[in-house]
């Protein structure tokens, strides 16, 4: 039988973000899916009031791989670019027609 290690295990399970609403302390715990409410039941580990709340949040923003260095650009998206620089020669916010 070929079992995991117990940090191989953590890697596959979400880490969900939790704030007690008394002492205002933030806290992180690594838990499946079905065990997400479980910190909900329990005392917050600062201040031991039972008043701890799951915090929604988002996804983390992603990295544009072109921009960070990770992959150039096709030659496809360089022909864009040159096609948007050649229409917009000599345009500025100045000589624009935008009224603000």
């Amino acid at each position: 039988m070929n079992r995991k290690k117990p940090d191989e295990i953590n890697k596959n399970m979400p880490n969900y973000e939790y704030k007690c609403d008394k002492c205002e302390h933030y806290f992180e715990k690594i838990l499946s899916i079905p065990n997400m409410k479980q910190p909900e039941e329990e005392p917050c580990p600062n201040c031991g009031e039972v008043q701890v709340k799951k915090v929604i949040f988002s996804a983390p923003a992603l990295g544009d791989p072109v921009r960070l260095g990770i992959r150039r650009p096709d030659g496809g998206f360089k022909e864009v670019m040159q096609k948007i620089e050649s229409n917009n020669r000599g345009n500025t916010l100045s000589n624009s027609s935008f009224d603000f």
